[in-house]
């Protein structure tokens, strides 16, 4: 099952009671919090008044987006807790962090292994109260590509690491299809947006490439699709592109429908 939801960090300048009267207005299903700005790491206070808003709101808090970056800290105990306290207030089932801060074309096996130990340490962490750790799919970490995601997820070998995904800029639709195919259950949430390059679109201008994703990503298990990178920052255009997530659901076709109709 696919449900929906928001980025909070879409939109930097609003306070969090706006952004929870915006997804609920848009009828989606949830908000993932930034952990940089709405629901700073630690904060502990504004990480209880944003869920006690968004139960309000009947909105989820799905995924806690931590802006961790694994390898990073002298004390990484001591910062990753100031997350997993916030995202246990949010009763957030996942915690989003970055895999290091090398591309894996130009990380070697001893950085491959620090970030792998880390991440590691991190889910038995996480675990102890039933959290999983989600890890972000971007460019200059060892999730730049689906191959190496997956490697890092099975070296690490913990069943509560999962990573995101989100289409990888000038990648091809047959592409990011392989891609979604090879990791699998792997993935836990989905960013969504259309570009064309760098230039951001509409949602609508690729709902055809989304519908193609969410129908194999839906294969698998329940997950959030959740916008990112509005056009121009508009608000009206989140309307507009809540709308067009809202119908990817219903337009998926399944392996039999695919099977019948050729």
């Amino acid at each position: 099952m696919i449900k929906t939801g928001l980025v909070s960090i879409s939109f930097r300048k609003l306070e969090a009671f706006e952004i929870i009267d915006m997804t609920a207005k848009a009828g989606l299903d949830a908000i993932e919090w930034g952990g940089d700005i709405h629901v700073p790491h630690g904060d502990r206070k504004t990480a209880e008044y944003v869920h006690e808003k968004c139960m309000e709101k009947q909105i989820l808090c799905p995924s806690y987006g931590s802006y961790y970056k694994v390898g990073e800290y002298i004390t990484p105990v001591a910062e990753f807790m100031k997350a997993l306290d916030c995202a246990s207030i949010l009763e957030s089932k996942i915690i989003r962090v970055w895999a290091g801060v090398k591309g894996s074309a130009e990380a070697d096996p001893e950085y491959r292994d620090i970030i792998t130990e880390e991440l590691g340490l991190l889910c038995d962490l996480a675990g102890k109260r039933e959290i999983g750790i989600g890890l972000e799919y971007h460019a200059g970490t060892l999730t730049d590509d689906a191959g190496s995601a997956k490697t890092l997820i099975e070296s690490a070998g913990r069943k509560n690491l999962s990573t995101y995904w989100q289409p990888p800029v000038g990648r091809s639709l047959v592409d990011n299809l392989y891609d979604i195919w090879l990791l699998g259950e792997y993935i836990s949430n989905i960013h969504v947006f259309t570009w064309r390059g760098r230039e951001r679109l509409e949602l609508a201008a690729g709902i055809g490439d989304w519908i193609e994703y969410a129908g194999v990503l839906d294969g698998y298990k329940s997950r959030f699709m959740m916008l990112e990178f509005i056009k121009d920052d508009s608000i009206e255009g989140f309307y507009r592109d809540a709308d067009t997530l809202r119908e990817i659901p219903g337009k998926i076709k399944h392996k039999d429908e695919r099977r019948i109709n050729g």
